[in-house]
């Protein structure tokens, strides 16, 4: 029965990875048999080189942010562990969102390594990468939500977009709700009424373990708003590196503006509905474009260019990955 439901599984698994690479497939071929590849050959060749290495220095600043939110999130969880470590995981994890088919195969490796460095708290090391998740998503749509108020009429102006801000609007709401039902209505994840029954599946240690992994969090207002903040401060590093994408293009585009787009469109590819949001990135950008009459060539080597300065720091990743490999290797080579 296991095998058969394990064969379903991975049935599915691969049916929904066809699915999501036909939609990215489908939308990328639209665009680039629109665009005149011409157009953007001159962009690229315009673009301003200093601007491109400034960008990619606040990309790095994102990094390094997320690092240490998540290494606050770690401490609450009684896990310790250096700056250079978190950074260095994250930049690991980095790596592997940008070339697994996904955009949760880098949360996996951290889980990995954490799970590594501390057997003892695998459901806390495990809670720590999840909740990390929903601390930078919660950073993020907080800012779409406060920019987007500002250009909500403008958005208004094309179907894409006004259904583009309406499902952000849907998803903010449900990402609020379950942050505060977690953080502000603790009886809701009452352990001891779950442990009243002992035969009870939920009485099960591991479930202990996560319950009590969640109280930490839900106890730890310091740490959650210190985490929130960080959160900021990487999303903010990306949208300064996107601005450079953009100084670079000579592209007149208001900053807020920019926010906001980011941060919608950010929300929305989070939604598993292609792989690592491919397609639906591109095209969304340059709908969002539009609407300040930017054309489709110089909106899709925006795009382009902005997943380029994230490439080169999923590099770095993939050089600290083997780096941190062979050190592993050698260490077990030794005992």
């Amino acid at each position: 029965m296991n095998s058969k439901q394990s064969a379903a599984e991975r049935k599915k698994y691969w049916l929904s990875i066809v699915l999501r690479s036909l939609i990215s497939t489908g939308i990328l071929s639209f665009l680039f048999f629109k665009v005149d590849w011409t157009k953007i050959a001159t962009v690229a060749q315009r673009a301003n080189p200093v601007d491109i290495v400034l960008g990619i220095f606040f990309g790095g600043g994102q990094v390094f942010f997320s690092a240490i939110r998540w290494k606050i999130l770690l401490q609450t969880q009684g896990i310790f562990i250096s700056r250079a470590k978190a950074f260095e995981l994250t930049l690991i994890g980095q790596f592997f969102n940008a070339f697994l088919l996904g955009s949760t195969g880098g949360d996996i490796v951290r889980i990995y390594y954490i799970i590594q460095l501390y057997p003892e708290k695998k459901t806390a090391g495990s809670l720590s990468v999840i909740y990390d998740r929903v601390v930078g998503l919660l950073g993020l749509v907080l800012i779409g939500l406060l920019l987007a108020v500002n250009f909500y009429h403008l958005f208004q102006a094309n179907p894409i977009t006004r259904h583009a801000v309406w499902i952000f609007l849907v998803v903010t709401l449900i990402i609020l709700l379950l942050f505060g039902l977690i953080l502000f209505f603790p009886r809701l994840f009452s352990v001891v009424r779950l442990q009243k029954n002992e035969s009870s599946f939920f009485s099960n240690p591991s479930f202990n373990n996560l319950f009590d992994a969640i109280r930490r969090y839900r106890h730890g207002k310091k740490e959650n708003l210190l985490a929130l903040l960080y959160s900021f401060a990487s999303h903010g590093s990306t949208l300064i590196m996107a601005y450079f994408a953009t100084r670079s293009l000579n592209l007149d585009i208001p900053f807020l503006y920019l926010a906001a787009t980011l941060a919608i469109v950010s929300v929305l590819i989070s939604i598993p509905i292609t792989i690592s949001g491919l397609g639906i990135r591109e095209g969304l950008i340059v709908v969002f474009f539009h609407l300040l009459g930017i054309k489709t060539e110089p909106a899709l080597s925006f795009s382009l260019l902005v997943f380029g300065m994230s490439l080169f720091w999923s590099l770095v990743g993939g050089i600290v990955y083997l780096r941190y490999k062979k050190s592993r290797f050698n260490d077990t080579v030794l005992r």
